[in-house]
């Protein structure tokens, strides 16, 4: 699909040295919930990570095997990072992380979007973050599918159906390595995991199974949409999103007429009218028509001249790229002796990462067998319809300052999906996205970030779509408090959306329990 290139082409690679596994610890750490004779050989130092000079309080990673029989090298190990709640509110709440790619890693949405330490693009060092979802509930960031970052072992998956069935059989071991049976799960993530989740949450909740597969909701990201790459949606979705940001495009005016042309020649706009309307038409539409008239191509073509910086993700961002210690931005840029963060040697110890010659980097693969997911948009839907269905608590959330998936892409596809009876939205979304003002300090500057009115909100039968004006496309990263917000509203922490009631937790960057 065309995210993977996208994603893909920021891979950075640099040298490192191998790790040594830490052995498991003689006494049990002060506060902490799950550490026992299983779970301490996986038992993460609080201190002592190279960079990160504050205490990161209680976690445990390393490879537990899809199979506890097999073992080898070459059988598949998921790569985990666990964070338990620091609030007691919380305790019996389990959220799935997983990036996107496919072949991305999730340690790069726990390290700069919502886990407790945030290292951003181009700053000094980590800091503590204060819209840690583990504040909420139990976090468990995986390296999903095997092959990305530090799952290792023969990849053997044609297809989202086979690595879901790896992962949902990993995770009963992961629940009796931790005792996690019973508690309530919440499948996220973000882009390519569009697919992921709802491939990984049907799989579950097909086992009808609650002691293991106890699933309650799910949120994601920007995400890879059933139908909207075969549709090309995105098409369709461009010429409202330019005019939206034109100003920040600074586009010169004779180019400004080869894309209006092209809108007129396809009739891109006609297209997103007659399909972006409240009910919808019935599906299945006919794809949008791009021959002759490729809108995306012309305008990168000429944005790349004025802003050789342009970041995809972004699309505020300008030069100079900054350095990103996980060699992730749109344009990667590595400076000369620089080393990744997970490729520094007393990282990897302290994380039990494999010690194998295996250089980490934020996205890499294969993942599939011959590196093709096989992707099916019908199979898709029917497992969006699935995790909707059964859990009546699936909510998708949308940076508007996104250009690898826009907002209007995801409306677009969202109308032409069915779910608990019917197509799509049945009225205009109108209601406002409200996120609490935040006290912002000198103290807390590193924490900064907005409040009021950040974008849109809709729900319908079981599904939610929330907009988020000021974020691209990792929202925990670009806007965390409005991610932090939907995240509360999923577990049922606050009633609204559409209101200012108060953050359920006090915001700071205290990790002590209780918290």
């Amino acid at each position: 699909m065309g995210l993977k290139t996208a994603l893909l082409s920021v891979l950075g690679f640099v040298a490192l040295t191998n790790a040594s596994v830490i052995h498991p610890r003689t006494s049990k750490p002060a506060h902490a919930q799950y550490y026992n004779k299983k779970t301490s050989p996986y038992y993460v130092p609080s201190t002592g990570i190279p960079e990160v000079s504050f205490d990161i309080g209680e976690s445990y990673a390393g490879q537990i095997p899809v199979d506890w029989k097999k073992t080898g090298s070459k059988d598949p190990k998921f790569f985990y990072w666990f964070f338990p709640t620091v609030n007691p509110a919380g305790k019996d709440d389990v959220v799935i992380w997983f990036n996107g790619g496919p072949g991305c890693s999730s340690l790069e949405g726990l390290t700069q979007e919502n886990g407790p330490f945030s290292w951003k693009y181009g700053t000094y060092k980590p800091v503590p973050n204060a819209w840690s979802w583990h504040k909420l509930a139990n976090v468990i960031w995986v390296e999903y599918p095997i092959g990305t970052g530090f799952s290792t072992g023969h990849v053997t998956a044609k297809n989202n159906t086979e690595t879901a069935a790896q992962f949902v059989e990993w995770w009963k071991n992961l629940v009796d390595t931790f005792g996690l049976q019973g508690k309530k799960l919440y499948v996220t993530g973000e882009s390519y995991a569009g697919v992921y989740v709802p491939y990984v949450g049907a799989a579950m909740l097909d086992k009808k199974d609650t002691k293991y597969y106890n699933v309650k909701g799910a949120l994601y990201y920007d995400p890879v949409m059933p139908y909207a790459d075969k549709l090309r949606l995105d098409h369709a979705a461009f010429p409202g999103f330019f005019r939206h940001w034109e100003s920040v495009f600074a586009i010169p005016d004779k180019n400004k007429k080869i894309l209006d042309n092209d809108n007129e020649k396809c009739g891109l706009d006609k297209y997103r009218e007659a399909h972006l309307t409240y009910p919808p038409p019935p599906a299945p539409w006919k794809p949008v028509q791009v021959e002759g008239c490729d809108i995306t191509a012309h305008f990168e073509e000429v944005n790349t001249v004025i802003n050789p910086c342009f970041n995809v993700y972004h699309i505020q961002d300008t030069c100079p790229v900054l350095w990103d210690v996980l060699g992730f931005p749109s344009v990667q840029y590595t400076p000369p002796g620089a080393t990744l963060f997970f490729n520094i040697p007393g990282v990897r110890k302290a994380i039990h990462a494999p010690g194998n010659p295996k250089e980490w980097a934020s996205c890499s693969g294969p993942v599939f067998v011959g590196d093709d997911d096989r992707y099916d948009p019908a199979e898709h839907e029917k497992k969006f319809q699935t995790l909707v269905e059964k859990t009546n608590n699936v909510m998708i959330g949308s940076g508007m300052a996104d250009y690898i998936i826009t907002s209007n892409t995801t409306a677009l596809a969202v109308q032409g999906l069915k779910w608990n009876g019917k197509q799509g939205f049945q009225t205009a979304p109108s209601a406002e996205f409200v996120v609490p003002i935040i006290n912002n300090t000198e103290s807390n500057v590193e924490n900064w970030a907005g409040g009021s009115v950040q974008g849109s909100v809709h729900s319908e039968r079981g599904f939610t779509l929330a907009t988020v004006k000021t974020s691209g496309h990792m929202v925990p990263q670009y806007a965390p408090p409005a991610a932090f917000r939907q995240l509360e509203h999923m577990l049922g922490r606050v009633k609204s959306l559409t209101d200012a009631e108060p953050f359920s937790v006090n915001i700071s960057t205290s990790f002590k329990w209780p918290y």
